[in-house]
């Protein structure tokens, strides 16, 4: 059953309640006197039923509303888990474990967002410790380490060692 429904049946009801009423109220009309509690009680029960029609339509109405929000609550859902199946979890030679995006270009994310339904990508700190940085929450995660380059000897008299 939908709004409209309930909103012409309830429109009905009014309509044979008030026809009820108005032909108790015609003078010429003599109603015998064990009529008058039976029409009365017809009216209180046409009333009753749209009380309830009313409530109904309220309550669909609600529910139409509730159904509405879970649909976008739904399809939000749907849309991360889209966006994410972009991307894997992998762990890194540097040992971090992070997202990685599985197409170009090539980037990683941060686990710690990812599970606050955020995309935050991870930047290069452009240091020897290979570890970058995520701006959404600031924590750093050892991506790619450079192997620490020997340093350089002052030549000898054979030369360079």
């Amino acid at each position: 059953m939908d709004i409209a429904t309930i909103t012409t049946a309830y429109e009905g009801l009014k309509i044979g309640k008030d026809l009820l009423k108005g032909l108790l109220e015609l003078k010429e009309l003599k109603i015998d006197a064990q009529a008058k509690p039976r029409i009365d009680e017809v009216l209180s029960k046409l009333g009753d039923a749209q009380d309830t029609l009313f409530i109904m339509r309220e309550e669909l109405f609600r529910l139409q509303s509730e159904n509405e929000e879970f649909r976008k609550i739904l399809a939000e859902s749907e849309k991360w888990e889209e966006k994410l199946a972009e991307y894997e979890l992998v762990e890194t030679s540097g040992g971090a474990i992070v997202y990685e995006f599985k197409d170009t270009p090539k980037h990683f994310i941060c686990p710690s967002c990812v599970s606050k339904k955020t995309i935050e990508i991870l930047q290069d700190n452009r240091t020897m410790s290979g570890k970058f940085r995520c701006v959404g929450c600031n924590a750093e995660f050892p991506i790619k380490p450079t192997e620490r380059q020997k340093p350089m000897r002052a030549p000898n008299s054979s030369g360079w060692t």
